[in-house]
Order: structure tokens, then sequence, then C-alpha cells
């Protein structure tokens, strides 16, 4: 399970992500080498949510597809805040002709190719 302390300094950033409509909502997705995984940093200073965790092996087969996943889920996420809603993760979704699951994951949710 991933833990905050290994958020520290071994977190690489590889990618940076800004809402297309707010371009000042901006979200960074780091490299965590002791857990092979990479995450979302911003989701939760910016609107109180979950990051999301992305397996390495997902993000190494199509960066580009990954990060507009996650550039999708910040459009969501900030125009449910304009509309003064509440945003839920989907627990499912496609893209691409591939179908995602997003799952509870300690204080992340784990994005994987669904089953």
């Amino acid at each position: 399970m991933i833990n905050e302390e290994s958020r520290g300094e071994s977190a690489n950033r590889v990618a940076t992500i800004r809402n297309r409509k707010h371009p000042s909502q901006v979200v960074e997705i780091l490299y965590l080498p002791g857990e092979s995984a990479f995450i979302t940093s911003g989701i939760q200073n910016l609107f109180g949510l979950k990051e999301v965790l992305i397996p390495a092996y997902l993000l190494i087969r199509d960066i580009e597809l990954i990060g507009n996943i996650i550039s999708c889920l910040l459009d969501e996420i900030s125009c449910a805040q304009e509309r003064e809603s509440t945003f839920t993760y989907r627990a499912r979704f496609t893209a691409l002709e591939q179908d995602y699951t997003l799952t509870e994951f300690g204080n992340y949710m784990k994005l994987e190719l669904a089953r």
C-alpha cells in the first residue's frame, strides 16, 4: 500500500496536465519507483477528491492515452464543481474501445484495465 512518505523526495514528475477550460487547474503525474506506479498530484488539492493511482504497465503501454483519460477526468471534475454538484468517479468507463475501472485503493482511486 502506498503511504504519504513514498510520495516525498522519491516522486518524479513525468507529465503535467492542464484543464482545457481552466488552465490554472494543473494535475501532475508522478512516478513512485518503489511502488512501480504513477499517481496524480493535484486533484485532492483542487477538488478534495482522491488522487488516481496508475499501475506502471498502463502508463508505459500508452502514455498519451492515460494522459487523455486523466485530462478528461479533470474536465469532468471541474465541470461538476462549476455546476456545484457532487462528482463521483465512475467505476467503469471506455476509452478507445478499451474498458477501464476505477476502484478504491487506500487513499487513491486505482485505474486498471477491466477484466
